[in-house]
């Protein structure tokens, strides 16, 4: 049996494509949703099935190692009663520190999507970089999005077996059927924990500027629920905030984008998908194929010196470095052979 582990919406939307090819080959497996994020989960729940698992924690977690210590303790005694043949999850959030962590301890060999992404730069993005470094060390099957990727974790010597698959965010972007094309909207979101604080307050500002200035473009913010970023509200008006969209809205409204303005990892990727470019609100990017192909730009937090680069030539037509659409056929063909 598979256990298919989850917490946040991208892992869901990441591991939606896996879970729907275990079911075509027929593959015993259960899904475990950790719940990092319940208030989110509503927005891609039609993508999965119900969980098999999930805990009743009750109040939010008062810090990461809160969320750390609780999933770990009620993952651990999942497995010991369970006893699954292999735990997968996807990519470098808690939920998956958690799962490969509890794998590890009870002698459950683990399967990492995405693996192999690297800043080598512990605090960008963090605490992300960490702990996809730390899960590499217990994992036994690594399915590399990238060439680049498998690189990394062969250098680093890890254990285990590595395949590159691609992303199997292409496999999910292409499902949809979305066509590509360049209209007045700009897609902006911002979220992530390095930019907290001073960073994300100087982008709002930018964004303003920059919305009031170019009125004939629609910067159309869907607000991630933290109240780090909750709190910037009160800075916008020519910036139009919305609730944060189900997966298919976001991507339809992607599919039509004239740019991209994110610190996103995943919206990154689903720019090659889409053909757009994006300013990376970003210092550092685990994800450097989307810059050498030409659609991704660094910006940090200085988007004025960037802008003209997005907006004045939004067509990119290269080739996606992040896959094919058929990661999630790779990884479940490769569960196959580890069971011989």
């Amino acid at each position: 049996m598979v256990f298919i582990c989850y917490g946040t919406r991208p892992e869901i939307i990441k591991l939606a494509p896996v879970i729907d090819r275990l079911r075509a080959k027929a593959l015993p497996f259960r899904t475990v949703f950790t719940g990092q994020h319940p208030d989110l989960y509503r927005d891609v729940s039609a993508l999965v099935p119900p969980p098999d698992f999930q805990p009743a924690f009750g109040e939010p977690a008062a810090s990461l190692g809160d969320t750390l210590a609780r999933t770990l303790r009620w993952l651990d005694d999942l497995f010991a009663r369970e006893r699954p043949r292999l735990v997968v999850a996807q990519g470098d959030t808690v939920a998956v520190l958690a799962a490969a962590t509890a794998a590890f301890f009870r002698q459950i060999p683990f399967g990492h999507v995405e693996a192999g992404l690297r800043t080598f730069d512990l605090s960008q993005p963090f605490p992300e970089e960490a702990i996809r470094q730390q899960v590499s060390r217990v994992t036994t099957l690594h399915w590399a999005p990238t060439r680049r990727a498998a690189d990394n974790l062969r250098q680093e010597g890890v254990r285990g077996n590595i395949e590159v698959t691609g992303n199997t965010i292409v496999d999910i972007c292409q499902s949809f059927g979305f066509q590509a094309v360049y209209g007045n909207e700009v897609l902006v979101t911002l979220h992530r924990r390095e930019n907290h604080g001073d960073t994300i307050e100087r982008l709002a500002d930018q964004l303003e500027w920059l919305a009031e200035r170019h009125p004939s473009l629609e910067f159309v913010f869907p607000m991630h629920p933290n109240p780090a970023v909750q709190r910037l509200r009160e800075r916008f008006k020519k910036v139009k905030i919305v609730a944060p969209l189900p997966y298919p809205e976001l991507l339809a409204l992607l599919s039509r984008a004239k740019f991209v303005i994110s610190d996103s990892g995943g919206i990154q990727e689903e720019c090659g998908v889409f053909g757009k470019k994006i300013l990376v609100c970003r210092s550092f990017t685990e994800r450097p194929e989307g810059i050498e192909a030409g659609f991704a730009r660094l910006a940090g937090d200085d988007l004025l010196s960037h802008f003209d680069w997005a907006n004045e030539a939004p067509v990119w037509s290269g080739t996606n470095p992040y896959g094919d659409g058929k990661a999630s056929s790779r990884i479940v063909d490769s569960i196959g052979r580890f069971w011989g």
